[in-house]
């Protein structure tokens, strides 16, 4: 597999590292349950989104870009 977009990979790599650290910092706190939230569970629930969304963003620099698609096929 080959980095075709440095730039995105980049950027979700460090969504993703953002997310880990602040999902660290969050699970510090007591996360509760569903139906009585503790002070961690928001935050932890936002720092995975992050880190969710940077894994989507980094998997993404690894797709050919359409120009180029168009010029294979």
């Amino acid at each position: 597999m080959r980095i075709r977009n440095p730039k995105d990979f980049l950027s979700g790599l460090l969504f993703m590292v953002a997310g880990v650290a602040f999902a660290l910092g969050a699970s510090r706190h007591a996360l509760g349950s569903g139906a009585k939230m503790g002070p961690g569970l928001f935050p932890l629930v936002l720092a995975l989104l992050l880190a969710a969304l940077g894994l989507v963003i980094a998997a993404r620099a690894f797709r050919a870009s359409l120009v180029e698609k168009e010029r294979l096929g």
